[in-house]
Order: structure tokens, then sequence, then C-alpha cells
């Protein structure tokens, strides 16, 4: 018969061996499932040889892409370099057209200017050739005009106010080309020095006359026109002669005649008389 003891060491010992079942299953059922996941790993590693050979083939592929890739992109920049540099040259070439422009337009100024002198120029010309031509000849007309009417005016009021004054019949008086008197006698020209003092009065003061009367005449701007003053214009003159004096201002229908004479016969026809007396060399209004 066993004792406790031996029991308790068959207790154990069975104990021990049922651990070891249990640890035996453990481990057997843990390498099924380690066959198993091996299995299923050994399959993994078949689908991914599978994909790797497809990649391979795919980056064999890609590799031909790749390089195509690369060279289309330096060709790319080479051809966006070229552009950039088309860009700078045009944008230096706008910046000269910009520039040729303003020169142009600075010409067509210049042009057009110099178009508009010498347009000036040319009418400035064709005046010149016309004052220096036809105007010169047209003024040499006008002037030969004039003087001529001057002329043919002087010269018959001279010859009729000295008629007038002399009335001899015998004696006459023109003016030549040069507005100089002459004076015939009988037929004959004669020299003025060779008249009386009588005939030399009144050839000066028709002269006289006459020239006033054109001037004024002429020059209507003359402020003095209506103004005549004669300092002894009848020296020497027959009392005939200071009446016809009276007809011949009459004749001028100047306004105001003043008259310095000593021939009181001349107070007759005159509307007022102002007497100067001189007293040792002093002159006072009487």
């Amino acid at each position: 018969m066993m004792d406790v003891k031996q029991k308790r060491g068959i207790l154990k010992k069975i104990s021990e061996n049922k651990r070891l079942l249990m640890l035996i299953r453990e481990k057997d059922q843990r390498r099924k499932s380690i066959s198993k996941e091996s299995a299923s790993i050994k399959a993994e590693i078949g689908n991914i040889n599978s994909k790797k050979k497809e990649l391979e083939k795919t980056l064999e592929k890609m590799k031909g892409i790749e390089e195509a890739y690369s060279k289309l992109k330096q060709e790319f920049e080479d051809v966006q370099e070229g552009l950039n540099d088309m860009l700078l040259k045009k944008a230096r070439a706008e910046g000269d057209l910009k520039g040729v422009e303003s020169v142009i337009e600075t010409l067509l100024r210049d042009i057009k200017n110099k178009e508009m002198f010498l347009k000036r120029l040319e009418h400035l010309s064709q005046m010149q050739q016309w004052l220096s031509g036809s105007f010169l000849r047209l003024m040499s007309l006008m002037e030969k005009h004039i003087m001529l009417q001057v002329y043919h005016s002087f010269n018959e009021l001279f010859t009729h106010w000295f008629d007038l004054l002399i009335e001899d019949e015998n004696i006459n008086a023109r003016l030549d080309d040069e507005f100089t008197p002459q004076v015939e006698q009988n037929g004959y020209e004669i020299d003025i020095g060779h008249m009386s003092g009588g005939e030399k009065t009144a050839l000066a003061l028709a002269y006289r006359l006459s020239l006033n009367k054109v001037i004024n005449d002429l020059i209507s701007t003359i402020k003095t026109k209506e103004l005549l003053i004669l300092d002894e214009p009848t020296d020497g003159f027959s009392s005939e002669q200071l009446d016809k004096i009276k007809d011949v201002l009459d004749e001028l229908g100047i306004s105001q005649v003043i008259l310095v004479s000593h021939e009181s016969k001349i107070e007759s026809f005159v509307d007022n008389v102002i007497k100067v007396q001189k007293d040792e060399h002093v002159s006072s209004v009487a």
C-alpha cells in the first residue's frame, strides 16, 4: 500500500504531465498556426514577388519614359531659355523702336518746320523779287503819276495866281519838270534876276501859295492846313496888285490867314488888325 508521500509524488507527476501535455498542445497549436501563417506568408511573398516582377517590368518601361521625359524637359528648358532670350531681345527692340520712333517724330517735326520755313522763304523770295522788280516799277510809275498830278496842279495854280497878281500879258510864268519857275517876257525866257521887285514878289507869292495848296490837298492829315502865315508878301506891290491879294486869298479858302505887312491898304479887306510899334528896338502891341 502506497503512503501519502508516494501519492503526492504521483499526483505531482501527473500534474506535471498534464502541464506538459497542455504545453505540448499549445506548442502544437502554435506550430500549426505558425505553419498556417508561414504558408500565408509564402503565398504573400509569392504575390509580392509576382508584383515585384510586374513592377520591375513597369520600371523598365518607365525607365525609357523617364529618359524621354528628361530629354523633353531639357528641350523644354532650352526652348524656355531661348524664349526668355527672345523676350529680352524683343523688349530691347521695343525700347530701341520707341527711341527710333521718337527720333523719327522729331525729324518729322523738323522737316515740317523746315518745309514751312522753306515755303515762307520762297514766299519772301517771291516778295523780294516782286518788291525789287514789279513793286519798284509800280512805285516808280505811281511816283511819276503822282508827281505828274502834283506838277499839273502846282503849275496850274502857280500860273493862274501869277497871272492874277501881275496882269501883264507880256509876262508869263510856268514850272519846269523840276518844279523850278520859268519866266517868259514877250515870248523870250528871262532870268528871274532881271525882273522888277514887284514881279519877283508876285512870283514868290504865287509859288508859295501854290505849294501850300498842293501840299494841303495831297496830305489830308496836316493839322495846320486851315492856317497860313505870310511875312511881307506884298513887298514892292503896286496898288492894283494889293487889290488882287484879296482875290487870291478868297480863292485859297483858308479859315485863318495871318499877314505881316506895312501896307495900310491891306487893312481894308482883313477881319482883324493888330498893330505893332517898335521903340528903341523893343516891339509892343499898339
